[in-house]
């Protein structure tokens, strides 16, 4: 993940702005998320209000260990490979970006800077991109995810 000091401090003060509501924080994606791609509400047999909390929980969890990204890679591994199991494709991490840079700029209103969506967008692409490694060895080379 290539992030700077000053895109990490972003990400926490913005995510700390989210922590005020995360159940919100995590509707919101959701709602988003089923907007842009409708068919991924069949991959989430739990309550959505409880699978919202799991979400913005695993969000806060990324965002404390940017810095330390050998600790955080076995943790991204591992959710790469529970969300193959859940049924996610590739094509839904292009769908999932989008949903939170929608939630980001929904919940964050006036906070939500053209920095906040830089520095999100590079940290939520190098994640996704290692995810779909893992999942998708078959793949090589980068992946095609990011869609600044």
């Amino acid at each position: 993940m290539d992030l700077t000091q000053d895109d990490i401090d972003i990400i926490r003060a913005s995510y700390m702005q989210l922590s005020s509501d995360l159940q919100r924080s995590g509707d919101v994606f959701y709602e988003a998320l089923f907007d842009i791609a409708p068919e991924t509400r069949d991959l989430f047999l739990a309550d959505m209000s409880s699978q919202a909390m799991k979400l913005m929980s695993t969000i806060g969890l990324v965002v404390s260990q940017l810095q330390n990204s050998q600790e955080l890679e076995p943790v991204v591994k591992d959710l790469a490979l529970r969300h193959l199991a859940y049924g996610v494709e590739e094509k839904h991490y292009g769908q999932v970006r989008e949903a939170l840079l929608k939630m980001l700029s929904v919940v964050l209103d006036s906070a939500y800077s053209e920095e906040a969506r830089t520095a999100w967008g590079k940290a939520y692409d190098g994640l996704a991109n290692v995810m779909v490694r893992v999942a998708y060895p078959e793949r090589k080379g980068k992946s095609s995810l990011v869609n600044n």
